[in-house]
């Protein structure tokens, strides 16, 4: 990995960090499920640069929240955050890297919202929930009720954000860091 590469992530990791400044509640899910577009940046790393780039601004902008006690829930939040969002990323990315058009990037990101949705209902029943002390009766009412549709509707909105964005951002990603195809071929 270069220098310009990791300026990128670094930056990108910034970026995601001041995002999760601007989250707001949902109606219909309770007030600690809020929303974010902090996830677009590591989308679009792990989209321009690779899967593991995702991943790595994902630690970044969760390690910068951590740091600057820019965290509400915790580290039990952090970790759910980084869980979700590298899972989110990596699939994303991972499945985009093989063939980089608009159909696959669409593939990709609908792809990415189903695994996180199911990484995070898996995480939340087994281990997240019950460190913030949920009985094991309320997890399965309180997944399918909140968790499972706030994770597709962040993901998805998300997503929608992403789509829209990386056309217009992946002039920032000069050729250097494109060794494969022209990212976001029209087809």
């Amino acid at each position: 990995m270069n220098t310009k590469i990791l300026a990128r992530i670094a930056l990108l990791s910034a970026f995601g960090f001041i995002l999760q400044f601007l989250s707001f509640p949902l109606p219909f899910f309770p007030e600690y499920l809020r929303y974010d577009a902090a996830e677009v940046p590591a989308l679009i790393a792990a989209f321009a640069i690779g899967p593991w780039a995702g991943v790595l601004v994902d630690f970044g902008k969760n390690a910068l929240s951590f740091l600057m006690g820019n965290a509400p829930s915790g580290l039990i939040g952090i970790t759910a955050n980084f869980i979700a969002g590298a899972s989110f990323s990596f699939v994303a990315g991972s499945i985009y890297a093989f063939h980089k058009t608009k159909k696959t990037a669409l593939l990709s990101l609908i792809l990415g919202t189903i695994c996180t949705t199911v990484v995070m209902a898996i995480a939340n029943y087994f281990w997240l929930l019950p460190l913030w002390g949920i009985p094991q009766n309320s997890i399965l009412p309180l997944l399918t009720a909140s968790i499972i549709p706030f994770n597709l509707f962040k993901a998805s909105l998300t997503s929608l954000f992403t789509f829209v964005m990386y056309k217009k951002v992946k002039v920032f990603f000069e050729p250097e860091l494109q060794p494969k195809k022209e990212a976001f071929v029209e087809k």
